[in-house]
């Protein structure tokens, strides 16, 4: 009997192992193939890729993630595009307004030759998809083209800015060759007649490509016209030289809001309204979650920007133009030290 108990133990524990090789066998062979993307870069990855990545990996989605970075030079997009027509991915993943123009084309000027048509587009970071060209008008579609957002809008910009000081002259210095920059420069001007402001605008790069040696004579001139605050808006020139900037303005006593995280966690602008770059990426990856698992074509996605934004105070900036900020701020805004 004992011999029996034994060998019945011994054919429990076979068979248990047979069971899990072959269920494991099974799952390897059922697993999905990952999801092949091509994400074309501006200026490597950033944390907006951060929150793509986690998206997926949350949800335990395998993505094969093939890497362009143009490096700031948006003459590698032609060849890039070649090389996704010979070895096409599920989806192109593209970061910022020139990128995305480039890929895409603007919706009145497409040409199948140079853009890509037939293959869906996420993008991520345009600030203006409509002004730029990027989306098509109310009554038009581009079927393969959707996308996550980053500014919150422009009149709670505004209003952040005046919940820490007055102000009634925006000191705007931007690169006049970025669609997304003009356009956000109008929409300030605009909204000013009616919120009761003045954009001092200062365009650079007007006869030319911009230069770094410009920002810091546009932010005296500025400060000689009554800026009350410089505004950094979502220009990627201005971007790559934010430090410029902000010390031009440390020297000549005016603080810097930005309406993008980057310059305020990662620079010394003073304040910002802005969209947390991780989640942003989360929600583009949502859309490609919706395009490549659950059939949803792009066109029926919605382009959208978050539905809640993050109010930042760089404290060290602050500290150094002895502009702190009003004690009701510190209930809701995240201080950065």
């Amino acid at each position: 009997m004992t011999h029996l108990i034994h060998f019945l133990r011994i054919l429990t524990v076979l068979v248990l192992a047979v069971t899990f090789s072959t269920t494991s066998i099974l799952a390897q062979t059922n697993s999905p193939d990952p999801l092949k993307i091509a994400m074309i870069l501006w200026r490597g990855e950033t944390r907006v890729e951060d929150g793509f990545r986690g998206f997926f990996a949350d949800r335990g989605i395998p993505v094969d993630l093939q890497i362009y970075d143009v490096e700031r030079d948006l003459s590698r997009i032609p060849g890039i595009i070649a090389t996704l027509r010979k070895n096409p991915p599920d989806l192109v993943y593209t970061w910022g307004t020139g990128i995305t123009s480039n890929v895409v084309g603007k919706y009145n000027q497409v040409d199948p030759d140079e853009n890509i048509t037939d293959l869906p587009v996420v993008f991520v970071m345009v600030s203006s998809p409509w002004k730029t060209g990027i989306a098509a008008p109310p009554g038009q579609s581009r079927p393969n083209i959707t996308g996550a957002t980053h500014i919150a809008p422009l009149p709670a910009q505004i209003q952040a800015i005046r919940a820490y000081r007055p102000m009634t002259k925006l000191g705007v210095v931007y690169n006049s060759g970025e669609d997304n920059s003009v356009s956000n420069v109008e929409e300030l001007t605009a909204l000013g007649t009616e919120m009761g402001f003045d954009v001092l605008a200062a365009p650079l790069g007007q006869n030319g490509d911009p230069s770094s040696s410009d920002i810091a004579p546009a932010v005296a001139d500025l400060a000689k016209r009554g800026a009350d605050i410089l505004y950094i808006g979502p220009d990627n020139f201005i971007g790559t030289y934010r430090d410029a900037l902000t010390d031009a303005g440390f020297d000549n006593g005016l603080a810097a809001f930005s309406a993008t995280e980057l310059e305020v966690r990662d620079g010394q602008a003073m304040l910002g309204l802005v969209s947390r770059y991780e989640l942003v990426g989360r929600l583009a990856a949502s859309k490609v979650e919706d395009i490549l698992i659950n059939g949803v074509s792009p066109v029926d996605i919605p382009i959208e920007t978050l539905d809640r934004f993050s109010y930042l105070i760089r404290l060290s900036s602050a500290r150094r133009l002895a502009l702190y900020p009003p004690l009701s701020l510190l209930d809701y805004a995240e201080i950065i030290k």
